[in-house]
């Protein structure tokens, strides 16, 4: 049994081979120019052939002296070294010529395909329909397992909203894409929705293929729902972007382009809610002050308030009445014991006097007793105050 290799010894192994292997020093290659970028001054493009792809760069570009127009779907002729990346496992031709063969046969199909839609009004603005400010069905077309769907969706639910999505899970490349996404579009286009967004999350340009499909580009000009595309690209421009009423380059800005009218009705709405609860608060204190007001007045005019009037008249009076009772009570007490001390003096006098009695003869002499005196006789009697004359009649 052989011992078997590490990771790194077989990355070694390989990287050594390639680069000691005269072919792949000064290798040229022939294909269709794709997926072109260009990334801290390093030039990224693709040579393809029907579906197989190799990846090339030119390392700082702007400084070497390639006199060379870079367009999508140019059939070139490229010389340079093939590397091997150790981390991750790719190979990737290191390019110091590159020379221009012409338009690749595809990509001249695709610019026939492009130029008869044209002809057919099918990327006319006047054919655009109007995209709602304020979808609240919308259709989505793309990929169930890749980022697209998520991206979208995260947008979509950071500000509040009533949108209702309706997804239709599609491949975004293959044999059956093209097929898959016309159904899709056909099918939505049934339901009465608001729009129809169609997206993926990117791709090189053979990736996007789909996109360029007759079926999916006839299915999408003939549809009713307003469409949005975002194929997730910056570069590559496919059939889709043309004949969609609105083009956007990525889920997370289609998300955003749907919900950004909702931003604004919710920046609406809570200085509508603010200004609300301004006018509601200004109404309460005012509803308070009348109330206030109207309290002083119910309180002027109440009964109840004469009423206490009436009893504090009638406690007042109570008080004086009881003053004057009291007061003439005390008078009539000491009037009383006035009366009675003349009394008792005038009894005291009179039973002084009473002592002070006499009776007398016409002679002067005291009588004291009444055989003293008979029938006929005159007697004087005599008080304190003065003498009476009497006469003895029995």
């Amino acid at each position: 049994m052989r011992k078997a290799l590490s990771v790194k010894q077989f990355n070694e192994y390989f990287k050594s081979n390639i680069k000691h292997d005269p072919i792949f020093q000064n290798l040229y290659i022939n294909g269709q120019l794709s997926n072109v970028r260009i990334n801290n001054s390093h030039l990224y493009f693709s040579l393809k052939e029907e579906r197989d792809i190799i990846d090339c760069v030119i390392y700082y570009y702007e400084d070497k002296d390639i006199d060379f127009s870079v367009e999508i779907g140019k059939d070139v002729l490229v010389k340079g070294t093939v590397l091997f990346n150790n981390f991750s496992s790719r190979i990737v031709i290191s390019v110091n010529e590159i020379r221009e063969k012409g338009l690749s046969q595809k990509y001249l199909e695709f610019l026939q395909m492009k130029e008869e839609f044209k002809k057919k009004g099918y990327f006319d603005l006047e054919n655009k329909k109007e995209i709602p400010k304020l979808p609240q069905k919308i259709g989505l077309i793309t990929s169930e397992e890749g980022a697209a769907i998520v991206d979208f969706l995260s947008v979509i639910n950071q500000k509040p909203n009533d949108i209702h999505i309706f997804v239709s899970p599609v491949k975004v490349q293959g044999e059956s894409s093209p097929l898959m996404v016309k159904k899709a579009i056909e099918r939505l286009d049934k339901k009465d929705l608001d729009l129809i967004v169609i997206t993926r999350g990117g791709g090189s340009s053979e990736d996007l293929s789909s996109f360029n499909d007759s079926l999916v580009i006839d299915a999408a000009f003939l549809a009713k729902t307003p469409i949005i595309s975002a194929i997730g690209h910056k570069i590559d421009q496919t059939l889709l972007d043309l004949v969609a009423d609105l083009s956007l380059q990525t889920p997370t800005e289609a998300g955003s382009y749907v919900i950004k009218n909702y931003s604004d009705i919710y920046k609406e709405m809570k200085n509508i809610v603010t200004k609300m609860g301004e006018i509601t608060l200004s109404k309460i204190r005012d509803y308070e002050y009348r109330l206030r007001e109207t309290e002083k007045i119910l309180d002027r005019k109440s009964p109840i308030r004469e009423i206490d009037k009436r009893i504090n008249s009638l406690t007042y009076l109570k008080k004086d009445l009881d003053l004057r009772l009291r007061s003439n009570l005390a008078y009539n007490e000491q009037k009383l014991r006035l009366m009675s001390s003349e009394l008792k003096r005038f009894k005291d006098i009179i039973e002084i006097g009473k002592k002070n009695i006499h009776i007398k003869d016409d002679m002067g002499n005291t009588i004291f007793s009444k055989h003293s005196l008979k029938k006929s006789d005159i007697a004087f009697i005599e008080f304190n105050d003065g003498k009476v004359k009497v006469e003895v009649v029995d």
